[in-house]
């Protein structure tokens, strides 16, 4: 193994806080040393509340993960404590249990219209149900922005609602990846059949989040075994400079802010050796993948996963030791997120506003390539997987209207009638990148093999 930073992890208050010895990077680490952040450090802000209303795993010292039901009473708790928090149900998961959104604001929360006036953060925690460190270190963040005194706290709320989702209640009861359809959800942001993911992209479309961290775990292996791996969207279709700003935020800001702490972070699916990465074994283009998804419909997204397994010898002795490492980096790659938004929150609301407009305009002019295959790291070789000369949209037929026409509403297109009664669905729309991998007989995933249009 790696040499690691020497690290003790103390119980204060029943909360979890880490005291370090000594910091550094391992070889192959991708991020800075220390977070990019301007307007006072959010982290040591937050700091303090983590003693006022401990989780039931920071109780248990990490030996145990908060069940479901215990969780359900937790943000019950919080809500009395703070008003700055509300809890509302959005949905129902296959065997019904509430899909809880969870929003914190100041001086208390706000409607989507009042929110879309500033900022808005959404957390995706832990779709895998059987991945818990996410969900704990969104139960942890809520606490810690809403019962913080700090001023710098209350700043921050005041432009920029920040929202969590526990979106797999299901699996996590069962202790299982798939949701109780036996379903992947984060292989379902395109088809949308399962209710979870289906309350994620209403969630995206409603309240139109600038950033996005979705919140996972890895299993650790020869070559591959840091205690972050992030990543932003890859798929060729998102908007150049929004996904340059994704990946701002997945290798700065929230890498930054865990390799600031003295763990180590490097690229999801990538395999190092000697600092270099040597081969990639996962983190592609599809958009049914939220990360990717994410960056279809113009929001700056990323991937967190946390290793779920010991990374050295202390944590092999101690589970409960491992348990809470899993759990602070998590919620230090959603802290750093934050912090892209607390560092310049017009610059992000800007350029989510921007690849919309670009993506429209691309799409009315019939400019640019269009891809169905590829990443942002690779060209695809294949001509039946790139469109150099776009169509101006896709023809539906009426049985294609009458089943997917709610699944392409809840993905915010727009499907028009012509003066001659039939029904399109034009490209000159912000997710211009996304209505290909739907519609076209050339998209792995599509939904269906509408008609291209060479004019609308």
């Amino acid at each position: 193994m790696p040499e690691r930073p020497s690290r003790a992890r103390l119980l204060v208050g029943g909360a979890v806080a880490l005291t370090l010895t000594c910091s550094g990077l391992v070889a192959g680490s991708s991020a800075s040393a220390e977070p990019v952040t301007t307007g006072g450090d959010l982290g040591r802000a937050l700091a303090p509340a983590a003693e006022e209303l401990p989780t039931p795993f920071e109780e248990a010292g990490g030996s145990e993960w908060t069940t479901f039901e215990e969780s359900v009473a937790f943000y019950r708790e919080l809500t009395t404590a703070s008003q700055r928090v509300s809890v509302r149900t959005i949905g129902r998961s296959v065997e019904r249990r509430p899909l809880q959104l969870v929003a914190v604001g100041e001086p208390g929360p706000k409607s989507q219209q009042e929110a879309a006036e500033g900022s808005v953060a959404f957390f995706v925690c832990s779709v895998h149900g059987d991945e818990p460190s996410g969900r704990e270190s969104c139960m942890a963040l809520a606490r810690d922005l809403a019962l913080s005194t700090d001023a710098a706290v209350a700043d921050f709320l005041e432009g920029t609602t920040v929202l969590f989702i526990n979106a797999n209640p299901d699996g996590w009861v069962a202790d299982t990846r798939q949701n109780a359809q036996d379903v992947d959800v984060n292989r379902d942001y395109l088809a949308l059949e399962t209710p979870e993911a289906r309350a994620v992209v209403d969630v995206i479309r409603e309240w139109e989040p600038d950033i996005l961290n979705d919140l996972h775990e890895y299993g650790p292996r020869e070559y591959y075994e840091t205690d972050l791996l992030h990543l932003w969207p890859r798929n060729r279709n998102v908007d150049d400079e929004l996904r340059d700003l994704a990946q701002e935020m997945s290798a700065e800001h929230a890498a930054g802010r865990v390799t600031a702490e003295g763990y180590t972070a490097g690229v999801y699916g990538q395999l190092v050796k000697d600092g270099e990465p040597f081969l990639q074994v996962a983190g592609d283009d599809q958009g049914r993948i939220l990360r990717n998804y994410a960056g279809l419909v113009n929001v700056v997204g990323m991937l967190s996963e946390t290793a779920n397994e010991p990374l050295d010898e202390a944590e092999e002795a101690d589970e409960s030791l491992l348990n809470r490492r899993r759990v602070e980096v998590n919620y230090l790659s959603a802290l750093g997120s934050l912090e892209l938004v607390q560092q310049d929150p017009q610059r992000v609301a800007a350029a989510t506003a921007a690849a919309a407009e670009r993506q429209t305009t691309a799409g009315a002019e019939q400019s640019g390539v269009l891809y169905f295959g590829g990443q942002d790291d690779m060209i695809p070789t294949d001509p039946d997987l790139v469109e150099p000369e776009p169509m101006c949209g896709y023809q539906l037929d009426d049985d294609q209207v009458r089943s997917l026409g709610r699944t392409l509403a809840r993905h915010g297109i727009e499907v028009t009638r012509t003066e001659d009664g039939d029904r399109v669905v034009e490209l000159a729309q912000p997710t211009r990148g996304l209505i290909p991998l739907l519609l076209d007989e050339r998209s792995q995933y599509r939904l269906t093999e509408a008609t291209p249009l060479a004019t609308c």
